[in-house]
């Protein structure tokens, strides 16, 4: 019975041990497009449409239990994310975005071991 007592936590400390992970929200300083996940005061500014990025990649599991979503909304693809909605924001004629809204979906593939996680980073494109 000791050596359950000692095997339980050991068990779990190395099976958790290994998926640890932080995710790392970041908003790149604004260059020619503003950007924020905050709304502004009605009347400073004039709607021009919604714009929208999306990211999606395969990905394997970490000990078959949990999706490996840091890679995917780590600060590397959330640059990618922005970039991507300033581009098509600069392209309807805005200079800002705001409202900016990310969601994620982990998509199964074989659950447990693969999946398709799908990042998506949405806003409203406005003229200040």
């Amino acid at each position: 019975m000791k050596k359950l007592h000692l095997l339980i936590p050991l068990v779990a400390i190395i099976a958790l041990s290994g998926c640890a992970w932080q995710a790392v929200s970041k908003v790149p300083p604004p260059k020619d497009v503003f950007m924020t996940t905050g709304d502004m005061k009605d009347g400073d500014y004039e709607p021009v449409g919604m714009v929208s990025a999306m990211r999606i990649k395969l990905a394997f599991s970490c000990l078959g239990i949990l999706p490996p979503l840091y890679p995917m909304i780590g600060p590397q693809a959330q640059d990618l994310l922005f970039e991507q909605l300033a581009k098509e924001a600069k392209r309807m004629g805005a200079n800002a975005v705001i409202n900016i809204r990310t969601s994620v979906i982990p998509a199964p593939i074989i659950p447990g071991l693969i999946w398709i996680p799908v990042v998506n980073m949405s806003g409203m494109a406005i003229k200040m």
